[in-house]
């Protein structure tokens, strides 16, 4: 059984080259709001959207994929990274993007196991899911740099499927394909 997974597991990463190529997403995002979802329910608290907007709180953000088309999206595995001063914390990530001229809509979706480094180093393994839902602008001609906002939610299904934190952001992103 070992050696049937690893045959299926060489087979895609030999192959999986040859139809997708290298993405590499820089940018910052800020958050405006920040809430709690629980049984179709939305609650935001206005003092932390008060303080958000009146405290501005860019957070790094970086995000390396191997993209390939799967007829109008573009479906991408890889690694997402954030900044928060002196730490850092990556993730297994996955992105479906549909291009709509210059609109791009983006669902992502990561977790379970976590990586930081900085002033503390360490590997996390947890039922933690990080959807994120949101819309970019492409500017100029290939449509790199972007501007968007969405929403990122932190689920526990440990704890209850049906409840969800999440906060709302704007942002700002060039998405390169450098060896694509």
């Amino acid at each position: 059984m070992k050696k049937a997974f690893l045959l299926v597991v060489l087979t895609v990463a030999l192959a999986y080259p040859a139809f997708s190529e290298v993405r590499l997403d820089l940018g910052v995002d800020v958050p405006l709001v920040a809430g709690f979802i629980s049984g179709g329910d939305v609650t935001s608290s206005s003092e932390i959207g008060t303080f958000l907007t009146e405290h501005i709180f860019p957070f790094p953000e970086a995000s390396i994929y191997y993209q390939f088309k799967v007829g109008p999206l573009r479906v991408a595995p890889g690694v997402r990274f954030f900044t928060f001063i002196l730490e850092s914390v990556m993730w297994p990530n996955v992105i479906a993007e549909l291009e709509l001229g210059p609109v791009f809509i983006e669902g992502q979706l990561g977790g379970l196991v976590f990586g930081y480094f900085g002033v503390v180093t360490g590997l996390e393994f947890g039922q933690v899911l990080i959807p994120d839902l949101s819309i970019w602008v492409g500017l100029g001609k290939k449509k790199m740099f972007r501007l968007g906002a969405g929403a990122i939610g932190l689920m526990l299904p440990e704890i209850s499927t049906s409840q969800m934190l999440f906060a709302g952001y704007i942002g700002v992103k060039v998405s390169l394909t450098p060896w694509g």
